[in-house]
């Protein structure tokens, strides 16, 4: 049995360091096991439990979120230890083979919470950022054989459509469909399902917010982040909790608050930024101000994370110089960015993400900088996913296209699952599709054009 969980904030793999057995906890939570991912299912096996991999990235900031407020939990730990062999698997890291054993299961999101049999054929997994009742209510659901929380959903949709609206009862409708569609794995229907329940948590926080009390408690923080997440503040949730920072603080975790309020502030600067409105200077302002307690919280934790300051100051400069056409502009400064790189391999990195914007802003000098840009990281680094696909667009544009093939499937060849890059594969073969409909088309045109001379 194969089960898929797709939620909405992601995260989670296995942690794997020296010694092959679980070490006595020094404080309440789950106990990871330290050794290594062989070692850990063979362990599951003598004590004939199953296993619990969380996988992760280092800048996954939902992942630090669980690690922080959900794992370090006492009824969290007790059930977990009594059923699992618990483990954490950086999916990045190649010393511990993270890249091998996240493509093996085929992790593209993080975190991605794996339950597997001491074989290591999976049971299900979850996809997302969970509070402790979510954890536990996808791990019930995860081992039961028939999903309780679908038929659960079934019934609280009849009595939905009947026209309850009570607040608990709502409150349970919209925590069980977050759940259920976790599991959703077709992309479409996972859309249709958050179309259907998006206006849902709509009503429920518009019928609810004049009154901020029945809202600042765990359960609806939990429901926010799952219906509201990467939303900016304009959002009525988000602004909600951004509003109202000192209630939410005294009901859930000072972490999990802290990531959600500068994250939304990150978005709102980008999303701003983006439309060419120099307001965003004023959201960045408020990492400063209203959002300083917050913002240091966060850099404690991670002082390289995306969403705080010193990162968002470079990214929204560079969104608003493209939110405004100023192409002059942005080259000018990627100029400056790759004359400032330390090494050949940064400077081909800023010339493969620079050379991305730059071949579609419609200016013709920018599109041909963007393919010199393009040119020059391919030939700098030829193993790198999308310098591959930046330079096969060259080719194709220039009419080479079995040569924009042939760049495709060399690279394509080289990954296998222990590559950093397995994700890239799918992207590849959409380019080497595409590239033959081109061919197909080109030879079509050819015949038709043939015919008609001949008949003439």
């Amino acid at each position: 049995m194969k089960r898929w969980l797709y939620g909405t904030l992601p995260l989670l793999i296995l942690c794997l360091s020296s010694c092959s057995q679980v070490d006595p906890p020094a404080t309440a939570g789950i106990e990871f096991f330290h050794g290594t991912f062989e070692e850990a299912l063979q362990q599951a096996e003598e004590e004939e439990k199953l296993v619990f991999v969380d996988v992760y990235t280092t800048w996954c900031g939902p992942c630090k979120v669980m690690s922080e407020t959900v794992f370090p939990d006492q009824d969290v730990g007790e059930y977990f230890n009594a059923k699992f062999i618990s483990f954490k698997l950086d999916a990045e890291d190649v010393s511990i083979e993270g890249p091998r054993i996240s493509n093996t299961y085929d992790v593209g999101a993080y975190p991605t919470l794996l339950f597997l049999n001491p074989d290591g054929s999976e049971i299900g997994r979850g996809v997302s950022g969970y509070d402790k009742a979510g954890l536990l209510n996808l791990v019930e659901d995860v081992l039961s054989e028939q999903s309780k929380q679908t038929e659960l959903l079934v019934e609280l949709a009849t009595r939905y459509e009947g026209g309850e609206r009570d607040k608990e009862f709502v409150q349970e409708y919209l925590s069980v469909a977050s759940l259920v569609g976790s599991k959703i794995v077709d992309s479409q229907s996972r859309f249709e399902h958050s179309q259907k329940y998006g206006p849902v948590f709509a009503e429920y926080i518009e019928t609810h917010s004049s009154d901020v009390a029945m809202l600042t408690n765990e359960k609806d923080f939990q429901l926010i982040r799952s219906y509201a997440t990467n939303r900016p503040k304009s959002h009525p949730a988000v602004a909600l909790v951004v509003e109202n920072f000192d209630r939410f603080a005294e009901e859930v975790p000072e972490f999990a608050l802290c990531y959600f309020v500068v994250t939304a502030n990150y978005y709102t600067v980008v999303s701003l930024a983006s439309a060419g409105d120099l307001s965003y200077l004023e959201h960045i302002a408020l990492l400063d101000t209203e959002l300083a307690h917050a913002h240091s919280v966060m850099a404690a934790e991670d002082p390289s994370n995306a969403i705080l300051k010193d990162q968002l100051l470079p990214r929204a400069r560079t969104e608003y110089l493209i939110g405004t056409n100023d192409w002059d502009g942005y080259y000018a400064e990627v100029l400056e960015r790759v004359e400032e790189a330390e090494d050949q391999a940064d400077k081909s990195r800023i010339m493969s993400r620079a050379a991305s914007r730059l071949m579609y802003s419609g200016e013709d000098l920018y599109v041909e900088k963007g393919e010199e840009f393009a040119t020059k990281a391919y030939q700098h680094d030829k193993t790198e996913p999308m310098n591959v696909l930046n330079y096969s667009s060259v080719l194709m544009k220039s009419g080479q296209l079995e040569a924009a093939i042939a760049v495709c499937e060399e690279m394509l060849v080289t990954l296998d699952p222990s590559s950093p890059h397995y994700n890239f594969r799918d992207a590849l073969e959409a380019s080497i599709a595409r590239i033959k409909a081109m061919m197909d088309e080109k030879l079509d045109e050819e015949t038709d054009s043939e015919e008609s001379n001949t008949e003439t």
